[in-house]
């Protein structure tokens, strides 16, 4: 794989450990308050499983970006699947049904960078393919999910754009206007992750790479930089996309020369 796709990957990765580490640290994760409020453990045991949580990320983020260790991503790629999981199942309104689906891509990322692990693994054809469709996928399912709750009118993507015009701009954005451009946009993640599966078209890719960093810093341009945490942990939603641009060649014919990292 190119080096530079390699680095965004890596970059990526090590941007949504930093901030996952960040979350499960500080505010307590979802599968703290599963573990307690679904599972009935005790709030000492729920901390700890935080604690581990948070520990498995700070691994994750310095071998994604000092050296890749398969056993690092495998486990954080386990941890983030436990998030989803612990939202999709969580009791009452903090329950989101869409979780496994919208948070694909983390878990994908961390799969694909497992793939490729050492320069051994990153030049052999079958782990570059496997490792892209691990993108693919994992990709085309996050637009998915997100597509799917701008349909909706999601609440909380209601507040980002409100919020992002009024912080940047004097528009004073009424609600029905944001719920209609959520329609527009959710039609549009529905077509890219759809022609992402389909057609394999390396312009796909690169606008679903712009779009998914321009949602990522919505967070921060709607609700300022305190906000940072919520930005990098969704990084990866452009930077996953950004990868395949980048690496599009070299996946639809694999090159067996080993490339450093």
């Amino acid at each position: 794989m190119p080096t530079r796709a390699l680095w965004t990957l890596r970059l990526s990765v090590a941007a949504l450990a930093l901030a996952s580490a960040r979350d499960a640290w500080v505010p307590g994760s979802a599968v703290n308050g599963w573990l307690f409020m679904k599972a009935g453990l005790s709030e000492r045991v729920a901390a700890s499983a935080d604690q581990v949580g948070a520990a498995i990320m700070v691994g994750v983020m310095v071998s994604a970006l000092l050296r890749p260790s398969r056993v690092a991503m495998w486990a954080g790629a386990t941890w983030f699947l436990g998030l989803a999981l612990a939202r999709w199942d969580h009791p009452g309104e903090a329950a989101d049904h869409l979780a496994p689906i919208s948070h694909a891509v983390r878990i994908s990322a961390l799969i694909a960078l497992a793939l490729l692990a050492n320069e051994r693994t990153q030049s052999a054809p079958r782990n570059m393919v496997a490792a892209g469709w691990a993108l693919v996928v994992g990709t085309a399912l996050t637009f998915c999910g997100h597509g799917i709750e701008a349909l909706a009118h999601s609440g909380p993507f209601v507040d980002l754009m409100i919020g992002t015009a009024r912080r940047w701009t004097d528009l004073r954005l009424a609600q029905a206007t944001a719920e209609d451009l959520l329609t527009l946009i959710g039609l549009q993640d529905l077509l890219l992750a759809g022609l992402l599966l389909t057609r394999r078209w390396r312009w796909v890719a690169g606008w679903m790479a712009l779009w998914g960093l321009a949602t990522a810093l919505s967070r921060v341009t709607s609700m300022g930089m305190d906000s940072w945490h919520q930005s990098v942990l969704r990084l990866a939603n452009g930077g996953a996309p950004l990868t395949l641009f980048l690496a599009w060649p070299h996946l639809a014919r694999p090159d067996p020369v080993p490339l450093k990292p």
